[in-house]
């Protein structure tokens, strides 16, 4: 698949958000980063090379992605505390729209992400997730760190 004018859609997006594609480009292809306050949100669009654990069936071919992600802070060390906070982020999740919180336990973050097949995305659909994310993001940063004593994510 042809990722190219996903990208032209991925930077109209941008541009209706009110911010200049070019300083959001990173030094790959299909990558994005807006920065929200103090909230990053990384955008990614590209397709896999490779078979990978997200396909339907192995027997699908690898299929392009987009791919919205917004770091909100670390994970508790204690483990009734992180009990606590998985609990709060699933019950978050179910009133969430564009977005959900997963957690990377190596590298002890919760991130609010989005992701969808990338065949069909017009801007539209791209711009609501890079808005919910980072407005999640801002403001549940914020709202879980006070309320566990956890540290920021901080812009990189």
């Amino acid at each position: 698949m042809d990722l190219k004018p996903y990208y032209e859609v991925a930077e109209d997006a941008i541009k209706t958000l009110g911010v200049d594609p070019e300083i959001t480009r990173c030094e790959g292809e299909g990558q994005w980063i807006l920065v929200r306050e103090e909230i990053e949100i990384f955008i990614d669009i590209w397709q896999p090379l490779e078979h990978n654990q997200w396909e339907y069936f192995r027997e699908d071919e690898p299929t392009a992605v987009f791919q919205v992600v917004a770091p909100v802070c670390y994970v508790p060390e204690s483990d009734q505390d992180r009990l606590t906070f998985m609990e709060e982020l699933l019950y978050i999740n179910h009133h969430m729209f564009y977005g959900s919180f997963t957690v990377n336990m190596e590298e002890k973050m919760a991130v609010i992400r989005f992701k969808r097949l990338l065949e069909g995305a017009n801007r539209v659909e791209m711009i609501e997730p890079i808005e919910s994310i980072g407005f999640y993001a801002e403001n549940l940063s914020n709202y879980l760190t006070k309320k566990y004593g956890l540290k920021k994510i901080e812009k990189s």
